[in-house]
């Protein structure tokens, strides 16, 4: 059963919620000055495309996942809003950002030339209040307290009904430079290591800053908190009252139903306190809630089928083995705060100068959680395998022999391989603490603790089977606590069941896997599409069904098992 733990890397690339980026719509005008610019009367509510969600399609829950992306607001209220916040007389231009999955966003000209980004969450973003609230905050002390180029808010509320926008919204500063994705496949090898030093640097003053309770960070003024929190900088306490931890604002807090069920949400002030919560997150909604469409892999008879009672099962498992599982080193468990999605979209950097990061965006649903927890390898580097055994640059391919195309994929791969090791290696030797985090995620309780936090959705399958594993590392574990024997005794049988679901789960990962690949550019992503390829997508989806039903199929009564579970439309 050791290859459950090469299947978790699917489970993770799904964990992963990425919000897609904002695109730029135009290049505005050089010198406009209001005695260049007539005023006029726009009425931006008949723009309906402003309200919508516009950017494609869903292959899956269509109407829910639009009626989710719709906020009905009074946009001339909020471009009057945003001339405010920068002493503006008005607002002459609104240009609709790409969407985002969890927000809309706008460019506003003003009438003086300045430029402001509007942004306004969509009904799935959060929880009303605390989503907006704890972003603003967060920006604010990313800004100036930790030393990072996260953008200026110049307005701002978290309470939809108090004003005439009728909705949530942040007025903030437009990102300045130009997005990562534009140049870094362009720029040369040592302008790459560049970004990833300044990175390297940024996350450096993250790791200087910890913080007494896990949760959401706001000001003070906008949650009930019975907690006196407060962080530490470099080995000193900070009691800054401006600041505090308040309820979580993760995805997994909000995500499938789970922003709707009675359960605690902090703030935390033991790692204990706070993973425990989990559990029982993960149990209430496994009792309460209806369960998603599994898209992470395939299901059915001889793959894997979701069970609410393995899963509470293995929830009930998961609160027993909890302390002994946690790593030893304070620093991986240590409360801190990180911006947890550095694709490309979410980086600016100087065009003159792409070493220079110029703003990071995109900080909502960014809370205090243990190291271990995030992804210490930034998302632009779009590494899916593999950790590399060792930090050994590799040499140049071979290519003799072979075609311009593959010497070009060859050297591609080469570069891109090489350009993680070198990150690694900036990590190792400026942040070691957070390598340390990539060392412990590797192991089978970083595992056991990753699929616990999802086991609503999924991964009851892949935790037993990492479980019936850890009998053998049992007594290592438990030097420190005490805790022994082992608290579990599997019988044959029960090994045999749970090996058989392992197996099909990793079966139906790696047909999911294999699918992707076929479709390419037509997969989509999380349920999405591009309107261009939606009917191409639909036609491609419904070839792949017919193919693995009648590939996976031996009845009539295991084909309606197979339509039964296929999560697409």
């Amino acid at each position: 059963m050791r290859r459950t733990c090469s299947a978790l890397r699917g489970y993770v690339q799904n964990h992963r919620v990425i919000n897609i980026p904002f695109l730029r719509p135009y290049t505005s005008s050089n010198g406009i000055s209001s005695t260049k610019v007539s005023f006029h009367t726009t009425d931006w509510n008949t723009r309906n495309e402003f309200f919508k969600f516009t950017r494609g399609r869903f292959i899956l829950d269509e109407n829910e996942n639009l009626r989710n992306r719709e906020v009905a607001f009074d946009m001339n209220e909020l471009a009057k809003v945003a001339a405010d916040s920068v002493g503006a007389a008005q607002c002459v231009d609104v240009r609709k950002f790409t969407d985002g999955m969890f927000n809309k966003a706008f460019l506003m000209l003003m009438n003086d030339g300045q430029e402001v980004v509007a942004k306004v969450p969509n009904p799935n973003a959060g929880h009303a209040h605390y989503t907006t609230a704890s972003e603003v905050a967060t920006m604010d002390f990313a800004r100036r307290v930790l030393d990072t180029p996260a953008p200026r808010v110049y307005a701002w509320n978290s309470h939809a009904q108090s004003h005439s926008v009728g909705a949530e919204y942040i007025i903030m500063e437009k990102a300045q430079g130009v997005p990562l994705s534009q140049v870094w496949d362009a720029i040369a090898l040592p302008q790459k290591l560049q970004v990833l030093l300044a990175l390297v640097q940024i996350q450096k003053r993250w790791l200087s800053i910890s913080f007494s309770h896990y949760g959401g960070l706001y000001y003070a003024k906008d949650v009930r908190s019975s907690s006196a929190s407060h962080y530490v900088q470099d080995g000193v306490v900070i009691k800054n009252s401006e600041f505090v931890v308040g309820p979580a604002t993760g995805r997994d807090w909000h995500d499938a139903g789970r922003a709707g069920i009675d359960i605690e949400r902090g703030p935390w002030s033991s790692l204990s306190q706070y993973l425990r919560s989990i559990g029982e997150r993960e149990t209430k909604a496994t009792q309460i809630l209806k369960p998603p469409k599994q898209i992470a892999l395939f299901c059915g008879p001889k793959l894997y089928q979701p069970d609410p009672k393995e899963k509470l099962t293995a929830l009930g498992q998961y609160q027993h083995i909890l302390d002994a599982i946690l790593p030893e080193d304070n620093t991986t468990c240590d409360p801190y705060l990180w911006h947890d999605d550095l694709h490309a979209d979410n980086i600016f950097v100087d065009p003159s100068n792409p070493g220079k990061i110029t703003t990071i965006i995109d900080w909502q649903s960014c809370h205090i959680s243990p190291l271990f927890n995030y992804n210490a390898d930034p998302a632009f580097l779009d590494w899916d395998g593999l950790a590399p055994e060792n930090l050994d640059l590799t040499p140049k391919p071979d290519l003799s022999g072979l075609s311009s195309e593959e010497k070009s994929a060859a050297l591609r791969d080469y570069a891109h391989l090489n350009v993680f090791i070198a990150w690694r290696k900036l990590m190792q030797a400026k942040n070691p603490g957070l390598f340390e985090v990539t060392e412990f995620q590797k192991t089978p309780s970083y595992g056991l603790l990753f699929l616990a936090h999802r086991m609503f959705e999924y991964g009851e399958a892949h935790f037993q089977s990492l479980l019936v594993d850890l009998k053998d590392t049992w007594p290592t574990l438990t030097a420190v606590t005490g805790q022994s024997p082992f608290p579990f005794d599997f019988s044959h049988a029960d090994i045999e069941r749970i090996k058989s679901k392992s197996d099909g789960a990793v079966a139906g990962t790696e047909l999911l896997a294999q699918v992707k690949e076929t479709m390419g550019e037509l997969w989509p992503d999380k349920g999405f599409i591009d309107h261009e390829r939606y009917d191409a997508c639909r036609a491609e989806l419904k070839e792949m069904k017919e193919q693995l039903i009648e590939q996976l199929a031996e009845s009539e009564e295991e084909r309606a098992e197979y339509e039964r579970y296929w999560p697409f439309d």
